[in-house]
């Protein structure tokens, strides 16, 4: 582990590499959202993605469970039946990207259920005209709104060769942010001692990351500051970390690249590093859920 300014290189302990196990997963599908995006219907999008997917894992464990029986019992799957089983396995749902540009609204992670103080926050957070939205996400809390990337990464864990739930927030959501933020606009960073996410030399932290994980299934994702107002991030303690102020692309580099432009470049990150080869872009402002 490399410490600079209190903050620490990406961990290098998934040294393995990802890729999928079957060819399903051979494809990432981002769906990128234009404009501003209300909360509630980002969430609603990707309650409906992560329900799919769970449904799909108990229709798989129904079907394996069966041929397991038949198999114990000598039983004889014919042809045609073993056709349409694997036509019905492979209907199992891409890996999904969703990628959007939220209305303001703070958002708090599972610890925020138990802070004593989480009424007067709320209230301080409705002074600067932002709601509050209570998620089944790690971490505390967190703003996101106009000017800020924010990137949700569906798919089943165990479709991936070697992919644990730490090596998938290490070594895919955060390392791809990095990688975007190397890559395409020379902005360094690193992850913090205390707290995940990533940092400028400086300490200012630019990229906040959170992820919930129910049967292997992921949801949430990452927070990358395009060229959001600085106000919302800077005036209470964002992620439970006092004096840790947010800075973004605009301020490290004074371009101000679009949000779908970073998605883009995002996408292309996640599935070179999951081992995927081909990512379908899609608009999701046709998108009936």
């Amino acid at each position: 582990m490399i410490k600079r300014l209190g903050i620490r290189m990406l961990s290098t302990e998934c040294k393995s590499r990802f890729y999928p196990l079957n060819e399903s997963y051979e494809k990432l599908r981002h769906i990128h959202f234009p404009g501003i995006t209300p909360f509630i219907r980002g969430e609603e999008i990707q309650k409906a993605i992560v329900s799919a997917n769970l449904d799909f894992k108990n229709i798989e464990g129904k079907i394996r469970r069966q041929q397991k029986a038949a198999t114990a019992e000598g039983v004889v799957i014919n042809e045609y039946e073993t056709t349409l089983l694997e036509q019905i396995l492979a209907m199992r749902p891409h890996p999904t990207l969703l990628t959007f540009e939220f209305d303001n609204v703070y958002t708090g992670g599972k610890q925020m259920k138990q802070d004593p103080n989480i009424s007067e926050l709320i209230k301080g957070y409705e002074d600067m005209g932002c709601s509050y939205h209570q998620l089944e996400r790690g971490g505390q809390v967190t703003w996101h709104g106009k000017g800020q990337l924010t990137a949700y990464t569906i798919l089943d864990l165990k479709q991936f060769k070697n992919l644990t739930v730490k090596c998938f927030v290490d070594s895919v959501l955060l390392k791809a942010a990095l990688t975007t933020l190397s890559k395409n606009y020379h902005i360094q960073t690193s992850t913090h001692s205390d707290s995940p996410g990533l940092y400028v030399a400086n300490g200012d932290k630019i990229v906040s990351v959170g992820c919930n994980i129910q049967r292997a299934i992921s949801s949430y994702g990452i927070g990358m500051n395009i060229n959001p107002e600085m106000t919302f991030l800077n005036t209470f303690t964002m992620c439970g970390l006092e004096g840790i102020q947010a800075t973004s692309v605009a301020k490290e580099t004074g371009m101000q690249p679009s949000v779908k432009e970073i998605a883009d470049q995002y996408a292309k990150e996640v599935a070179l590093l999951l081992g995927i080869k081909v990512v379908e872009h899609m608009s999701g402002a046709e998108l009936e859920v």
